[in-house]
């Protein structure tokens, strides 16, 4: 297809009705929610792998702790991920609903897949983790949770081919009548790019490996975790990062290499930005190697702020592949409705914020004190105000409700 009629039906495929706000406005919020879902998929990947791997040399009490400690955390993590990654696809749905839809709808078959693979494939990780305790744990639940974790990994290539298939729109009318005939099964893969694919499983090693060794520092404070331990995790941690951040540099060069030429990634500042910024990462990551206690949280920020510019260069690149056919987000039709983004940004800011901030100080407290944990008032307030926001946010979104019915039937 030409680029003419790609830009007509890419158009005609936008919701008539528009968007309640500026489009510059989820667009900013796609990008900002899209981080911490991200970061959440690298830590359990790696922390999945970890905890198989550990598992395997069990009879070190170091491995069996640690194979344990990730198992669980991957459990975690996974839950909070699917959480996490609610909001920036509802972003993406909103101002990149012709790209999401149609590449949905293209790869049906995998779309409806990916629900039963998710599920089976933790509901296998749990049984692996309700299993993995002490070093007399049967050795077949290592089948259950490689099972789980091959599982997993299926899923974030659904994700890929989904949102890579959305980038190409001027193939979508061939893939949809291949040789002239419509195929409708949705059973396809159509395209898929391996360098970026790639690039985002060597990211999942990376922050692990600055997870693990924030995770040595975090654990320091209690008697339950020995000093050889945590330096153990550490040293582990500092060399996995280390491998990771120069995967990924290698794996990004091959993805910029393997970008259309009208695409012109190697000249926009973004590109060199992030480059420049994984070269940094590296060189943190090689200069603490050796000693890398009381660098945790450090490089686990360095980790996130690298989080934060892959998500700025994967939405530049959207942009660009959208370039050609005259489809700029910014252009979106807008229909403002102040009552519901007003009540959008208070259910983000008020409630997302006060009870974001009350569970994760609560549970950054907790799991440093051994045995019970009796909340100070820091903690005691963030819940008061959580609570307080929570009710406030319900009386709003009736007291709205109410008021535009009223005013639509008095």
């Amino acid at each position: 297809m030409d680029a003419a009629t790609t830009q007509a039906m890419l158009h005609t495929l936008q919701d008539p009705t528009g968007i309640p706000s500026h489009p510059l406005i989820f667009q900013v919020l796609m990008v900002l929610t899209w981080v911490p879902h991200i970061l959440f998929v690298n830590i359990s990947l790696g922390a999945a792998l970890m905890g198989l791997y550990a598992f395997t040399r069990r009879h070190d009490p170091h491995w069996q702790l640690l194979s344990e400690a990730t198992t669980k955390v991957a459990k975690v993590g996974v839950s909070l991920l699917v959480v996490l990654g609610v909001a920036p696809l509802l972003f993406t749905q909103t101002i990149y609903d012709p790209q999401w839809y149609t590449s949905n709808l293209l790869s049906a078959a995998w779309v409806i897949g990916f629900i039963f693979t998710l599920t089976i494939g933790y509901l296998a990780w749990f049984s692996f983790y309700l299993k993995n305790h002490g070093d007399h744990a049967p050795g077949w639940i290592f089948w259950l949770g490689a099972f789980g974790l091959a599982m997993f990994l299926l899923d974030g290539f659904i994700m890929h081919i989904l949102a890579y298939q959305g980038l190409h729109p001027e193939q979508w009318v061939a893939w949809y009548t291949p040789g002239g005939q419509v195929d409708m099964s949705g059973a396809r893969i159509h395209t898929y790019e391996l360098p970026r694919f790639g690039f985002f499983m060597a990211m999942s090693v990376t922050v692990f490996g600055a997870f693990l060794i924030a995770y040595g520092d975090y654990f320091k404070v209690r008697a339950d975790r020995t000093p050889a331990y945590l330096a153990f995790a550490r040293g582990l941690g500092s060399k996995i990062a280390l491998i990771g951040a120069g995967l990924q540099i290698i794996l990004f060069l091959w993805w910029l290499a393997d970008l259309p030429v009208d695409i012109h990634a190697w000249t926009h500042p973004m590109t060199w930005l992030l480059l420049i910024y994984l070269a940094v990462l590296t060189a943190a990551f090689w200069f603490t190697r050796t000693h890398p206690d009381g660098q945790g949280y450090k490089l686990l920020t360095l980790s996130v702020g690298m989080a934060g510019l892959v998500a700025i260069f994967r939405e530049v690149l959207r942009m660009a592949y959208m370039a050609p056919f005259n489809y700029n987000v910014l252009d979106y039709k807008v229909h403002w409705d102040v009552p519901s983004f007003a009540l959008f940004l208070f259910t983000i800011v008020g409630v997302g914020g006060l009870m974001g901030g009350f569970i994760i100080t609560l549970v950054y407290k907790a799991g440093r004190v051994q045995g019970p944990y009796q909340a100070d008032s820091t903690v005691a307030r963030l819940g008061m105000g959580s609570l307080a926001a929570t009710i406030t946010w319900v009386a709003a979104f009736m007291g709205v409700g109410i008021w535009i019915w009223l005013r639509n039937n008095g």
